[in-house]
């Protein structure tokens, strides 16, 4: 029996530079290439490296002209015995490698050789390797699988296709052009071929470097393909991306191994040389890169806000269903929708961003008034906060992006158990005026009233549940006095939140803290979680760049730096610096962990601007503590990370 090995992977690219091992074929059938060599003639020559395939092929190897079809080309690999199982023939046979090489390479794809795209400077493997690496993976129905380095998709395709719809399909790459390349592709493919659309997994590329950590992707694979030659010391980090019940990696090993290595449920690791082949070399970072990029991956992750979601849609739902328009006269505590004042929006005024009812007067009676203004720093620090904002933060806005993500960007949609129960997602979630009747209350301030619903303060605010529910003196009373220091703004934004579930008006940072000190008194959690982000989002956009140094107005010098103090300090740093300490404060004095592990950050990576201002002196004692076991944490999983990178064992030699 005859072998033979092909040979070239790619990361985001192959080298076609190849040598070939030994594989076993089955076919007895004379390739035609072999019958021309032997004929000779000037017409016949073969090409050095074809001619040493057929050397080490014993006569046996594929004709390498194109192909008609793709269904010709695999079954061409099939022949030579490259292709072994039918379900890798089929694989290939539903991911046409003409459907996924770019336009301009279309006249090369059928033909067994890699194709290289000098426009995104990578190659595509040959289709005799994708089938070998196919065969070695031996995917089966329900594992999860990575390609890393993607390239244009059509492995991770074919993997996806294999693994089925009960798997997973996943595709690093380092080229964003690869990584729109291969989604494309797989849109399409989807789009054209019911087979795969109804056998395969949905498809994911991600724009990663494997050796910089995405933590949420150790012990997750049952199966790793690796697109280019990596260094013999850097497979361990390969290996800690299989199950921990094990797995199986082919990968290529510098200098011209193609290694398959197994991970067993008891932890023990072996390799076995599969080839000898000739790849491109891994992207691979030097270990102070890897490591700072794991502190940063921990950085995002320790600041990463948690999961509040939305209660809107099904708040609006019993909003609803108790409005005077649904049902008969509604008890005192069941009325109907939103009706404030007129206030400034993007869209025009609130009533007609809102599409609500405006009440020709508030209603008259008299009522008692709410509880004194909880004791604390919390006010104190508040406004402190505000002047600190309006020196430091001149000109600064939320992006819409940004401004969205946090949750802030106009009408939520409706909430999964909504949409689950009406069969449809459906347009956005909003109280309609024809739902809902007159305002039977009014919020009393310093001056002005805001006539609203108590229905909807209900259901939306903690602290009005629990009036109505607990039977307050005052919870029947049609006027509630607002604590003096509220400012209308700040009360209208809550209100705004309360009927439309975000905070859009919000875009000012001083504001956020006003609308942040009324969600803390009413016990608004979701409000509160959007201040948060708000300001949160402050200090990482004043994280020392330039950038956002001109976004916030900061004046700049000839040379393009921003203008300093005396001293030598920018002031928009300085500025910063003091706003992060009061935030720090607020946030600690209030429970508001996200906002605290920001301020916290932004406090360690800049202490020396931060131990000069003026609020860092304010702190209690605890605060200050905080900021140094903060700054401990991080230098000792710096340590545990470097001793870590220097224990890791090598991997056994493999096996021929």
């Amino acid at each position: 029996m005859a072998r033979r090995g092909p040979g070239e992977l790619h990361m985001d690219s192959d080298s076609e530079d190849e040598r070939e091992g030994v594989m076993e074929e089955d076919d007895e059938e004379e390739p035609m290439l072999a019958v021309r060599a032997r004929q000779g003639g000037p017409g016949n020559r073969l090409p050095l490296h074809q001619f040493l395939r057929l050397i080490a092929g014993h006569g046996r190897m594929m004709e390498h002209g194109a192909a008609a079809t793709n269904d010709d080309l695999v079954q061409s690999l099939k022949r030579g015995g490259v292709i072994q199982s039918d379900r890798v023939q089929r694989a290939m046979q539903l991911c046409p490698r003409d459907h996924f090489v770019p336009p301009a390479h279309r006249d090369e794809a059928l033909i067994d050789a890699p194709i290289r795209v000098e426009a995104h400077d990578f190659n595509i493997s040959a289709p005799h390797m994708h089938a070998t690496c196919l065969e070695a993976l031996a995917l089966q129905p329900g594992h999860k699988f990575l390609d890393v380095g993607s390239g244009c998709g059509i492995l991770t395709a074919a993997g996806a296709y294999l693994v089925g719809r009960g798997g997973m399909a996943v595709g690093f790459d380092v080229r964003r052009e690869c990584i729109q390349m291969g989604r494309e592709a797989v849109r399409q493919l989807v789009a054209n071929s019911q087979e795969f659309a109804a056998t395969a997994c949905s498809v994911r590329f991600e724009l990663q470097n494997v050796f910089t950590p995405a933590f949420k992707w150790l012990g997750q694979f049952d199966r790793v393909h690796v697109g280019a030659s990596c260094p013999p010391d850097r497979l361990a980090p390969l290996v800690a991306l299989l199950r921990p019940e094990g797995g199986l990696i082919v990968v290529p090993v510098a200098p011209n191994d193609l290694r398959i290595i197994t991970k067993r449920p008891n932890g023990t690791v072996t390799q076995k040389v599969i080839s000898q082949v000739r790849f491109s070399d891994l992207e691979v970072p030097s270990e102070a890169e890897v490591l700072l990029a794991t502190l940063r991956c921990e950085r995002r992750q320790r600041t990463a806000p948690a999961d509040h979601p939305s209660t809107y849609a099904d708040d609006v739902a019993a909003i609803v269903a108790a409005s005077p328009a649904s049902t008969p006269l509604a008890a005192a505590s069941s009325g109907s929708t939103f009706a404030p004042s007129p206030m400034p929006t993007p869209c025009g005024s609130f009533s007609e961003a809102s599409g609500a009812f405006m009440p020709g007067s508030s209603p008259g009676s008299a009522g008692e008034g709410m509880p004194p203004t909880p004791q604390g720093g919390a006010g104190g620090g508040l406004r402190r906060l505000s002047k600190l904002f309006s020196s430091c933060s001149s000109g600064f806005g939320g992006s819409d992006h940004a401004m969205a993500e946090a949750g802030m960007a106009g009408p939520q949609p409706a909430s999964p158990s909504a949409a689950s129960a009406s069969g449809s997602a459906g347009p956005p979630v909003r109280l309609n005026p024809e739902d809902l009747g007159e305002p039977d209350s009014v919020l009393m301030g310093a001056g002005w009233t805001i006539p609203v619903h108590r229905s909807v303060l209900r259901q939306r605010c903690d602290h009005f549940r629990a009036r109505c529910d607990r039977g307050w003196a005052d919870s029947s009373a049609d006027r509630v006095a607002v604590p003096d220091h509220f400012s209308r703004e700040a009360v209208e934004a809550f209100l705004h939140y309360c009927y439309h579930d975000s905070m859009h008006e919000c875009v000012d940072p001083q504001e956020a803290v006003s609308v942040l000190h009324v969600a803390l008194f009413y016990s608004c959690p979701r409000l509160v979680h959007l201040c948060e982000l708000r300001l949160a989002q402050l200090l990482r956009a004043g994280s020392g760049s330039s950038g956002a140094a001109e976004k916030r107005g900061v004046r700049r010098n000839g040379n393009g730096k921003a203008a300093a103090v005396a001293d030598g300090t920018d002031p928009d740093e300085e500025g910063l610096a003091d706003a992060a300490a009061a935030l720090l404060a607020i946030a600690d004095d209030n429970g508001l962990s996200h906002l605290r592990a920001v301020a916290l950050d932004w406090i360690v990576h800049h202490h020396e601007a931060v131990a000069r201002s003026e609020s860092y002196h304010n702190l209690s004692r605890e605060q200050v503590a905080l900021i140094a076991e903060e700054a401990c944490r991080l230098h000792a999983a710096m340590i545990r990370h470097i001793q870590r990178m220097a224990d890791q064992p090598p991997l056994p030699d493999p096996s021929y």
